[in-house]
C-alpha cells in the first residue's frame, strides 16, 4: 500500500526566477497602460507559448500583490493624515 498520494499531471512551478522580468513587464505596463499583459510579454521579445503563459500567470499574482501592499499603504497614509481619526483615539500612535 502507497503511504504517498499519486501525483497526476504537471509539477507545480519551474523554478526559474522572474522577479527581474516581472518588474520589467510592470513598467512596461505602467508606460503603456493601454497594453494587456500578452501583448506586452511579446514585446519584450518572448515568443515560446509556456514561456508568455508562466510570466502572465506570475504577473497576475505579483500585480495582485503589489496592489495590495500600495492599497495598505495609502489606506495608512490617509488615516494618518486624518484629524477626525487622530482626535476620535481611533487612530492609534505608535
Amino acid at each position: 500500500m502507497l503511504h504517498t498520494p499519486v501525483r497526476r499531471g504537471r509539477p507545480k512551478g519551474t523554478g526559474i526566477d522572474d522577479n527581474q522580468r516581472l518588474a520589467q513587464l510592470a513598467e512596461l505596463l505602467r508606460i503603456r497602460p493601454d497594453l494587456r499583459p500578452t501583448t506586452a510579454i511579446r514585446q519584450m521579445g518572448y515568443s515560446d507559448p509556456s514561456a508568455i503563459r508562466r510570466l502572465r500567470d506570475k504577473y497576475k499574482i505579483f500585480a495582485l500583490g503589489t496592489r495590495t501592499s500600495l492599497k495598505n499603504l495609502v489606506v495608512s497614509a490617509n488615516a494618518s493624515n486624518d484629524p477626525k481619526l487622530a482626535q476620535s483615539g481611533t487612530l492609534q500612535t505608535r
